[in-house]
């Protein structure tokens, strides 16, 4: 067993990546390739979200060559590592960017038909996107390495093969590698699960200082496993390398920090925001409520206004009958005396006060 740094730390995972043997014997395991030549082409390895989500990005350009036609390629090889499971928008972003770079693409030097003149056009190079989870992908998805190919079929379902370099559909899709952590086996078989297994996090020495894990050196005899522990074990005895560690784990502690503050400041604000949203709900309720007793008020007025106006109407009503009962009344009395009747006879047969009978014959006109 041989003690060497956390390849899982940012700063060794980088250091094993910058020597060209081990990140040739690495990605050329996960892409099943031989890789003949391979060079970095980036230098923004830790990349900290506006959302606090730490992402490390590798990008190489790679000659790569199939082992059984022995053809060669040359592709681009994006890889990224990073533990939150809420990253898929930044991976999918760095990708787009992969598309759209045109250092991602070939050269090449051609001549027009029936012209001497010559035009550079621009060849895709194919893209290999690996992403290493310190996460699992979910239920029914634990495995230690998934592929993802690109299918073409036709209107039907069936599927249409077309050939691997074929120009078009090389410079459209891209081969993807998912690298699960939790789901590394504990007894690998295949030659890319002994080499992964470096990262297996169940082989760190103490779990309250997990810079250290200890590694079977042993597991592989290939001189593909040797040259990961070599490069794993040559980090472990450089001074330097431990610095950067301590600077990293500081860091960590100060962005785990920052982040748990953030959440808790994000949680406060949340909160703050549902407890205005529920006072300006609750006084949305009772300006409606306030608005629909103003609105019972105003249809009572208006039945209070309809009653008193049809009280009115009848009050006239009244008025106008009592008027005629009145009239009728004067004109009966003066023709009951045009025939000869006394104001007692007349107040008797209208069964009327006598008063009433000598002022309307008072005021007959003379």
């Amino acid at each position: 067993m041989v003690k060497v740094y956390n390849p899982i730390y940012d700063t060794v995972f980088k250091y094993l990546m910058e020597d060209d043997r081990a990140a040739k014997v690495l990605l050329g395991s996960i892409l099943d390739k031989q890789i003949k030549v391979l060079s970095l082409k980036n230098n923004d390895y830790t990349i900290v979200t506006e959302d606090g989500l730490k992402i490390v990005r590798l990008d190489f350009c790679a000659t790569i060559v199939d082992k059984k036609t022995k053809a060669e390629e040359i592709v681009t090889i994006e890889l990224q590592k990073a533990f939150d499971e809420e990253e898929v928008v930044r991976f999918r972003k760095y990708l787009g960017r992969q598309y759209q770079d045109e250092a991602n693409t070939i050269k090449i030097t051609k001549k027009r038909r029936n012209r001497d003149e010559e035009y550079v056009l621009h060849k895709p190079m194919h893209i290999y996107a690996i992403y290493i989870l310190g996460h699992g992908l979910g239920t029914g998805l634990e495995y230690s390495v998934l592929k993802g190919k690109y299918i073409f079929e036709d209107l039907d379902g069936k599927t249409v093969e077309i050939p691997k370099h074929h120009e078009f559909q090389n410079g459209l899709t891209h081969d993807l590698f998912i690298v699960q952590i939790p789901h590394l086996s504990d007894k690998p078989k295949k030659h890319v699960e002994k080499l992964l297994s470096i990262f297996d996090q169940r082989q760190i020495i103490d779990k309250d200082n997990p810079k250290f894990i200890s590694i079977d050196e042993d597991k592989d005899s290939s001189d593909d496993y040797k040259a990961l522990i070599t490069r794993l074990y040559k980090a472990t005895v450089d001074e330097d390398m431990r610095g950067k560690i301590e600077f990293e784990e500081e860091m960590e502690r100060r962005f785990q920090r920052e982040r748990y503050e953030r959440a808790e400041l994000t949680d406060a604000l949340n909160e703050a925001r549902e407890m205005i949203t529920d006072q300006h709900n609750q006084i949305l309720q009772q300006q409606s409520q306030l608005a629909e007793k103003d609105k019972q008020m105003a249809e009572k007025d208006r039945q209070l206004a309809e009653n008193g106006k049809q009280m009115a109407e009848k009050d006239n009503q009244l008025a106008e009958q009592k008027q005629q009962m009145a009239e009728n009344q004067v004109a009966s009395i003066r023709f009951a005396a045009s025939l000869g009747a006394s104001p007692d006879q007349i107040a008797a047969q209208l069964n009327i006060p006598l008063s009433d009978v000598l002022t309307a014959l008072n005021s007959q006109p003379k």
